[in-house]
């Protein structure tokens, strides 16, 4: 969608709850005149009013780029104020796990997530094993410092933020063979 709003505008909305940015960035939606538009600023308004609005989302979130996983991987729970807030990842019990993972670092809605939670059923019911909170890019770095690698494929990462880690990367500290890190890196968009 073309508005005339930064997304580094709108993701400092989100995360200072300034509601009248948000209202109006809700108002330039609706003036683009489509139907997801229209729906993301009614989801957006209804949210700011409390409202879940889980029919708007469930009806438009594919066209919204929010894929619907079997397990429910990603639902309306996980926002706030109409944006993703809370991304909760899971060990591969779950089907789609990969699949959500995957958006999760490469879609722009998850650039406003500010709560990370990895989940396990692993050793009896769903329970979180971990959390992190932060901006998007500083929760990646995050897993990434864990070893989770594959949030290198996050268009975030900048090719010289990229090379630089693959040039200082040792394998022999992390276990971890340098050519499957680079078949992780060349993922990335901007590699």
């Amino acid at each position: 969608m073309q508005i005339p709003v930064s997304l580094e505008a709108i993701n400092d909305a989100v995360v200072n709850n300034r509601i009248e940015d948000l209202l109006l960035y809700a108002n330039l939606l609706s003036d683009l005149g489509t139907a997801p538009a229209r729906a993301r600023a009614a989801f957006i308004r209804f949210q700011i009013g409390g409202i879940d609005a889980e029919d708007i989302f469930e009806e438009y979130r594919e066209s919204w780029g929010i894929p619907i996983f079997q397990e429910d991987l990603v639902n309306f729970r996980d926002f706030r104020n109409g944006f993703l807030w809370t991304f909760r990842d899971h060990t591969t019990s779950w089907g789609e796990d990969n699949e959500a993972r995957n958006w999760f670092y490469t879609n722009i809605e998850a650039r406003f997530v500010r709560k990370y939670e990895f989940w396990s059923c692993d050793h009896g019911p769903e329970e979180i094993v971990f959390r992190k909170s932060g901006d998007f890019k500083s929760i990646l770095i995050s897993l990434i410092k864990d070893e989770d690698f594959s949030a290198f494929i996050s268009p975030v990462f900048t090719r010289e933020e990229l090379k630089s880690f693959y040039d200082n990367y040792d394998e022999d500290i992390t276990g971890f063979d340098k050519e499957s890190l680079l078949e992780i890196i060349e993922r990335n968009e901007n590699w």
